[in-house]
């Protein structure tokens, strides 16, 4: 996974995908490629049963539907959960401290 395709919101949905703990789909996380656009990126971190996926931006309003109910429709997951982008944080002024 490319450190670029992974910070690129701007460019890509994110979807973490959670694994029960007995999913053939450990064994073969592919198998969550279930629609021609999504791209797996592997693990979340060292998190052995959840798996990020990416999605064109793009493309997700025509086929958020079809991709979250195929997933959801997959023996052995447990939770598809789309990411929202991450927020500017505010830095703090120094007259603040």
């Amino acid at each position: 996974m490319s450190t670029a395709l992974a910070q690129n919101h701007d460019e890509n949905v994110f979807l973490a995908v959670t694994l029960s703990p007995t999913s053939a789909l450990h064994s073969d996380p592919d198998g969550l490629a279930v629609h021609p656009l999504i791209m797996r990126l592997g693990r979340l971190g060292e998190l052995q049963d959840v798996q990020i996926l990416g999605v064109p931006r793009t493309q997700w309003p025509r086929v958020e539907g079809e991709i979250l109910d195929a997933l959801n429709s997959l023996p052995g997951v447990l939770r598809v959960d789309v990411q929202d982008k991450p927020k500017q944080r505010a830095k703090r002024g120094t007259d603040e401290l």
